[in-house]
């Protein structure tokens, strides 16, 4: 299966369906409990929609989402201050959500330069008393000297004053939209892929794996338990080809991630990695006798051997109990071998 990342629309169908239903488990930037409620109130259907929430979720302009959502929605009748301010403010539903907007209202209305909005920007993020009112008076005298009136200059400056504060520069937010939509289309097209390579990705952290199982179990993906003749090291996505190390038949719909084996607490990649080479030269382990026999690496040892047991991945071999309860005598019998 080969991608091409950079050449995936961004008008796609499935991957909105899936921002629209919040399920954005593993979705760069779109993680969080609350980031999923606001998204399933959003319903975004355009790129733009994930910009903004990238800019609003944070301490500060989150109080402006209800806004930008209810004006998506034609819920709430979007009003300006000034006719100018439309054309600046209009795709994000009359919420000035970037630095680039306050920025351009300063140029449009008070004749700023870019460096003088620039300033302004600053001074009010900084919320440094003696600058900000000097920036004040600037942004009143250049809008009077454009012909608007002193005291819906005023309001304006009182309307832009807290997104200054708190606006977010829009070529970050769209990179980082642009991640999580690419991460979001991967999850929508490809679903046992993109969580078996989320499930790799996360392998040392066992909280982040709960989660990451349980959101499988929520899109019908089934986990099977690590195998010592059927796991590799990472996660899996189960194939008629899998065992094999065979290329997927790609008419064959794929529900089924195996546990990685370097997902197991205390067993070592160089052991997993040796375990895995052995496997490929000469075939399954027969029982754990074999496995003893074959597998001479000082790395498998009582603590890996017991790590794989208790992780299930030698149930193939016997009941996992049974195997704990006789481990010094397999190990003792290996030496005398």
């Amino acid at each position: 299966l080969e991608i091409d990342i950079d050449e995936i629309p961004l008008d796609d169908e499935l991957t909105y369906k899936l921002f629209q239903a919040g399920e954005t488990t593993g979705v760069f930037q779109f993680e969080s409990a609350g980031m999923k409620r606001y998204l399933r109130e959003l319903k975004p259907t355009v790129f733009e929609d994930i910009i903004a929430m990238v800019a609003l979720y944070r301490p500060g302009p989150m109080e402006w989402i209800p806004d930008y959502i209810a004006g998506k929605h034609q819920r709430k009748k979007v009003s300006y201050l000034h006719p100018k301010l439309e054309g600046i403010l209009n795709k994000t539903y009359g919420v000035a959500i970037y630095q680039e907007q306050v920025m351009q209202i300063a140029r449009d209305l008070a004749g700023f330069t870019m460096g003088q909005a620039d300033v302004l920007r600053k001074a009010v993020g900084k919320k440094i008393a003696s600058l900000l009112a000097e920036q004040k008076e600037k942004f009143i005298e250049g809008c009077v000297k454009n012909g608007v009136y002193k005291e819906l200059a005023e309001k304006v400056f009182s309307f832009i004053e807290p997104f200054a504060g708190y606006g977010f520069n829009r070529s970050h937010a769209a990179c980082y939209a642009l991640i999580g939509y690419q991460t979001a289309y991967l999850k929508a097209h490809w679903p046992v892929e993109f969580m078996a390579a989320l499930l790799t990705a996360d392998y040392g952290d066992s909280d982040r794996i709960a989660i990451e199982i349980e959101e499988c179990r929520n899109m019908g993906i089934k986990i099977m338990p690590p195998d010592i003749n059927e796991s590799f090291g990472t996660f899996t996505v189960v194939t008629p080809g899998t065992k094999d190390n065979k290329a997927a038949d790609p008419n064959i719909k794929l529900d089924t991630i195996r546990f990685g084996l370097k997902a197991i607490k205390n067993v070592g990649e160089h052991i997993v990695d040796e375990l895995i080479k052995i496997r490929k030269q000469d075939g399954p382990y027969q029982d754990i006798f074999d496995l003893l026999k074959r597998v001479t690496d000082k790395d498998l040892n009582k603590k890996s051997l017991e790590s794989l047991i208790k992780g299930g991945a030698l149930e193939s071999f016997g009941e996992r109990g049974l195997l704990l309860a006789n481990l010094e005598k397999f190990l003792s019998f290996n030496k005398e071998e």
